[in-house]
């Protein structure tokens, strides 16, 4: 199923259902999605602006819902790790979702700077909840996932919701603008994980040449 054709199927579904009903029900997709539901979770608060173009809901009301279900998620995922440590990554359902090489990945970015991972991690798409769900297991503390998961979805989420309610029933301009705007991020982090990894090293080669 294309993304038009997944939020034509959520729009239809979630339709008829009063307000309160429909923000339950996006509120659980997000969460599903936060666990590893192969789902794009910007597909969903794309539809929940859509839906309050409607008059569905408010526009705060889908910003709302979106940053409680989005930071839901994350923190299940974090809290989960944190609570079972590495032992979390020999369960079945979760070595299915993190396969060796995203894990490795995952690890090796969450110790190298918990503070920068765990707020890019929102804007990687596949290696999100495996970062949120290393970075508790490998002890991260909960004050610096939570800030850092909060700062990103502050920026992120708003932006979805808001292009779903401007572009209303517009759902193919919505969805194009949403590619654009996705590679615009994706380069802007790749620039910023690439500036991040040249500054570290020079520091650390400047604090071995120190005397």
């Amino acid at each position: 199923m294309d993304h038009a054709n997944l939020v034509d199927w959520l729009i239809t579904t979630l339709r008829d259902m009063d307000g309160r009903t429909a923000s339950i029900a996006l509120l659980s997709v997000l969460l599903l999605c936060g666990l590893g539901l192969p789902m794009p979770e910007d597909i969903i608060l794309i539809t929940a602006g859509l839906l309050s173009s409607m008059g569905k809901f408010p526009l705060w009301w889908a910003i709302f819902a979106g940053m409680i279900g989005v930071l839901s998620g994350d923190a299940m995922l974090f809290f989960l790790g944190r609570r079972y440590g590495e032992d979390v990554f020999a369960w079945r359902p979760v070595a299915r979702m993190l396969s060796p090489e995203k894990l490795k990945v995952a690890k090796a970015r969450v110790q190298a700077n918990a503070h920068f991972i765990c707020f890019i991690a929102r804007f990687l798409p596949g290696l999100r909840s495996p970062i949120y769900l290393t970075a508790g297991a490998l002890g991260i503390p909960p004050r610096v996932y939570a800030s850092q998961d909060l700062f990103a979805a502050s920026i992120s989420v708003p932006v979805w919701v808001v292009m779903g309610w401007y572009f209303g029933a517009e759902i193919e301009g919505a969805l194009l603008l949403a590619r654009d705007f996705q590679r615009t991020v994706l380069v802007l982090t790749a620039v910023a994980i690439v500036g991040w990894f040249l500054w570290s090293k020079r520091k650390k080669a400047a604090t071995e040449a120190a005397p």
